[in-house]
């Protein structure tokens, strides 16, 4: 007689098995994906000063973050680099060499929109010899001879923009952003001198400090540093608005630009401008074919902006039009693509963050700003408290054609 056949589970078991499963999956739904392990952020009281102690960092890193402004005009561009490439030839020269050789240190530089970071990295941990060695540095930077003849190197860079601005994006975003900042009457040159001995003082300088014994590292070089409400520079006022430019031409192919000034990144709606600019980016396919577009956005020091380059077929040749393209970009960009937006950035957010090394890259961004020091862990949550309608407010502010500045490139 053949053996009776025996299920090695029985239909209870995998009803059981089945519910746990389920009730598994809905916990794990309800928790969300945020399970990394964060940094432990900490800010010197009234300085601005941020460390952090990271596991198993054997490397002492000091960043020195000097504010420039916001780059947005090609003066402020030229300005920056030319601050960056003189600066160079500095951080190799003997005098700062023969600062770093007894603690084994090295030293480079960052040039971004807004700011310039001085990395310091050592495996000294020795916090009377920081204490001294950080001024030193600041010192033989205001002493070196960074600032004379520059006449050369200015007119490099000046070929080299103008040859960048060739393109028909690069001359219409030229434009607008000109806009953005009044230029000043005196030559960059003439400025140059001050502007960079100020950027090189305690005033405009920010630290971030992580590695072992941070903690003391940063309650030694924040006595030396005046409080956070004195380390801020004041803005250029915006040039007149002009509501609409036609611009030479220079191929055989239209193109527009609309734009706008918006606060900078310490402002309340930065977190609704981004929102607003990632569901922009989902809808503007619904311009084709007519009309092809690439959003830029910038969000820095106390200053960004928003602009739409507008290309293809039948770009708008004037405001009127322009108003209909933004109208439809309205209409598109509803709550439900908002939503998913919001969970897309998050999502990507999280497995970002989910890497130490992540989380020390964004130190840089969160100081210089002066971003809370749980900003990192808590970006989810930031992200979940902006509503919908102040995303809409957002997406109306920089969709409204009274608001934009129109730039218009024509055809041969």
């Amino acid at each position: 007689m053949a053996d009776t056949y025996k299920p090695m589970f029985n239909r209870t078991y995998l009803k059981v098995l089945l519910w746990i499963v389920a009730i598994a999956i809905v916990f794990l739904s309800a928790s969300g994906r945020d399970t990394n392990r964060y940094l432990n952020i900490e800010k010197t009281e009234n300085k601005p000063v941020y460390f952090t102690e990271p596991d198993d960092a054997e490397i002492l890193s000091v960043q020195m973050i000097f504010g420039l402004g916001p780059a947005l005009s090609d003066e402020h561009k030229l300005l920056h680099k030319l601050l960056s490439r003189r600066l160079q030839n500095v951080l190799i020269s003997p005098s700062v060499t023969r600062l770093l050789s007894p603690v084994q240190a090295s030293l480079q530089q960052t040039l971004q929109d807004d700011r310039l970071t001085l990395l310091f990295s050592t495996r000294t941990t020795d916090t009377d010899q920081l204490n001294q060695l950080l001024p030193q540095l600041l010192q033989a930077l205001n002493n070196s001879d960074i600032t004379t003849a520059t006449d050369a190197e200015w007119n490099r860079l000046k070929a080299e923009l103008y040859l960048e601005n060739q393109t028909a994006e690069n001359r219409l975003l030229s434009a607008f952003t000109g806009t953005l900042s009044d230029t000043s009457s005196v030559h960059p040159l003439q400025r140059f001198p001050a502007w960079a001995r100020n950027i090189f003082s305690n005033h405009n300088l920010t630290l971030v400090i992580s590695g072992p014994d941070a903690a003391a590292a940063a309650r030694i070089l924040a006595e030396d540093l005046p409080s956070q409400e004195l380390a801020r520079q004041t803005l250029s006022t915006p040039a007149s608005f002009q509501q609409r430019q036609t611009l030479p031409t220079i191929g055989n192919e239209a193109y527009a630009l609309a734009g706008l000034s918006l606060p900078g990144r310490q402002s309340d709606t930065f977190m609704a401008q981004l929102i607003a600019v990632k569901s922009l980016q989902q809808t503007l396919p619904a311009l084709q074919p007519d009309v092809s577009t690439r959003l830029l956005w910038k969000s820095l020091d106390q200053q960004g902006y928003f602009a739409l380059l507008l290309y293809g077929q039948r770009p708008p040749a004037d405001t009127s039009a322009l108003t209909q393209l933004n109208r439809r970009l309205l209409e598109a960009t509803d709550s439900s693509v908002i939503s998913a937006t919001r969970d897309s950035i998050k999502e990507s957010f999280l497995e970002r963050m989910s890497e130490q090394q992540a989380q020390l890259g964004l130190l840089n961004t969160l100081a210089f700003y002066r971003l809370p020091t749980d900003y990192i862990s808590e970006f989810a949550d930031r992200l979940a408290d902006t509503s919908d309608e102040a995303v809409l407010d957002q997406l109306q502010t920089m969709l409204n054609t009274n608001n934009q500045q129109f730039f218009y490139l024509p055809a041969r």
